[in-house]
């Protein structure tokens, strides 16, 4: 990611030590000491990586893609988002870029509902930054088994396929699959790269998701701008009463197994 490599906190900087120390130094106290970063600080980082990506063309590609395909009335507003797995904010440029994208999306979408966050490497730093948003910290590892009632975005960037698959599993009816818009990886990748045994054993809810994209192209996944979130991408279950056509497909609606008798995931 350029952006990434030209940021000035991605920079090695060299400082020339005296070889003479003060008499205060050979006490133990030592003045060239690395100064432990703060809550606001990794905010102003967060915040430059946020005008960064507003100044890209990715933002003009994501603003693009979210004004044609997923506003009303292509789709209903967004109310509540839900974030697993964007590491940790203050000890990784990567995350305060996805973190960052959050908060753009948030803005993009003018979500007004809930918004939600968990992995299990936050810091306590993390954590404040959270609240500063005005993001709820998710107290327990739920392994994505949240089940929504609210139209939500799930923000899942390179998340394991267990993750996905409960995601889904957890809203396995009509009336809440139409409610998710989820941004992660490629779903119908792993239908296509992993034996069917394997993928019903491990992740049997994503399967369907081959079904989707075959019968609706491009209309139900939309890839991310390359470059910036390599391989990330929208993807949502068809509205417009289209599920309801598939109510009485016993192969299905009936033939997955529970979330007890899948392989708990490795959470993010």
């Amino acid at each position: 990611m350029d952006d990434i490599l030209n940021d000035k906190h991605n920079v090695f900087k060299y400082r020339n030590f005296k070889s003479q120390r003060s008499k205060k130094n050979r006490r133990g106290k030592n003045k060239w000491a690395i100064k432990e970063k703060t809550a606001i600080d990794i905010i102003s980082y967060v915040e430059e990586k946020r005008q960064i990506l507003l100044q890209s063309g990715f933002f003009q590609e994501v603003q693009e893609t979210i004004k044609s395909k997923l506003f009303p009335p292509h789709r209903s507003k967004i109310v509540d988002i839900v974030c697993y797995g964007i590491g940790s904010i203050e000890k990784s440029i990567i995350s305060q870029y996805q973190f960052a994208l959050v908060l753009i999306l948030r803005d993009l979408f003018g979500i007004t509902g809930k918004a939600y966050a968990y992995d299990p490497i936050s810091t306590s730093i993390d954590l404040e930054i959270l609240l500063h948003y005005e993001i709820n910290t998710i107290d327990a590892n739920e392994k994505a088994k949240r089940t929504i009632t609210n139209q939500t975005l799930f923000y899942m960037p390179h998340c394991p396929l267990g993750l996905y698959n409960n995601v889904i599993a957890s809203n396995w009816e009509i009336k809440k699959l139409e409610k998710i818009l989820l941004v992660g990886n490629r779903l119908d990748f792993y239908d296509e790269t992993m034996s069917t045994s394997l993928l019903n054993s491990k992740a049997p809810y994503i399967g369907p998701i081959s079904f989707f994209s075959s019968k609706y192209d491009d209309n139900l996944l939309i890839q991310m701008p390359t470059g910036t979130f390599d391989n990330l991408c929208w993807q949502w279950f068809p509205v417009d009463r289209e599920l309801e056509k598939l109510d009485g497909k016993i192969e299905f609606w009936s033939s997955k197994i529970t979330l007890e008798e899948t392989e708990d995931p490795e959470i993010i």
